[in-house]
């Protein structure tokens, strides 16, 4: 956390400077559109696999691709910061692996967690070509988690297994960071690829296992960090509103 604090301050003062010694040729724009994001089971930024064990009986739990789409308006400070924020929906994927070795007893079982967004980034944008732009970004999300989770396995046979996520709470809160490169067209919009990752201020829920057997049950417990890796896809509607100034005088033949 020290480390990303340390990049977000060398960011702001870099497109502060920028922006202090640059001469703007246009105005801020403001912009609206949609995004989509494959979350992507990378363990270097993303949650890692983890295994919950008790006696003979291990989980082993596993994040798998989910997927977040959502509206995304962008406002502009600038012509080289903006901000942006938006709400998405999220939909994150694991697979739990069930193993008693001992009894040679195997499961597997896949589970879901939804939750809605709302991020505020801070965008640097840095100008590349005519129409080509690279820009990063850092800001923070607020997220409401509406429900817990909960799945059986095998429920009418001899061996159950029951997983169960509980929520921390129904609001929680990450720091985001993204870096891409969008292509900016006259009439057709905007266009952004690139990378995210969204790393939570504390985990996003506890989760237990159980394995019952006639009278025999046994639970393990762990938790869910919530980290996310994803790729952003991007589109902004071309912005038809007038630049600020003086506008065209009617001649006298229009007069």
């Amino acid at each position: 956390m020290v480390e990303f604090c340390k990049y977000w301050l060398l960011i702001v003062v870099l497109g502060l400077s920028t922006v202090t010694l640059s001469q703007y040729r246009q105005q801020p724009e403001n912009f609206f559109g949609f995004q989509f994001k494959p979350l992507i089971p990378l363990g270097i930024v993303g949650d890692r696999p983890f295994d919950m064990e008790e006696q003979d009986f291990t989980t082993t739990v596993t994040p798998i691709y989910g997927y977040s789409y959502g509206a995304a308006v962008r406002v502009g400070l600038s012509e080289l910061l903006a901000i942006e924020t938006g709400i998405n929906y999220s939909k994150r994927n694991f697979r739990a692996n069930y193993a008693l070795p001992d009894s040679n007893v195997f499961a597997e079982d896949e589970l879901s967690f939804i939750n809605f967004e709302i991020p505020v980034n801070f965008l640097v944008y840095i100008k590349l070509g005519e129409s080509l732009y690279m820009n990063t970004s850092i800001g923070g999300s607020a997220n409401y988690n509406p429900s817990n989770i909960r799945s059986l396995t095998n429920p009418n046979g001899q061996h159950l297994f029951i997983f169960e996520g509980r929520r921390r709470s129904f609001f929680n809160f990450h720091t985001n960071a993204n870096v891409g490169f969008e292509y900016r067209t006259r009439k057709s919009g905007i266009f952004y690829l690139g990378i995210s990752g969204r790393i939570p201020f504390s985990p996003l829920m506890t989760v237990a296992s159980e394995y019952r057997y006639d009278t025999y049950s046994v639970v393990s417990y762990g938790s869910v960090q919530g980290a996310t890796f994803a790729l952003d896809l991007k589109y902004f509607f071309h912005n038809n509103e007038r630049k600020k100034g003086e506008q065209f005088k009617e001649g006298p033949i229009e007069q």
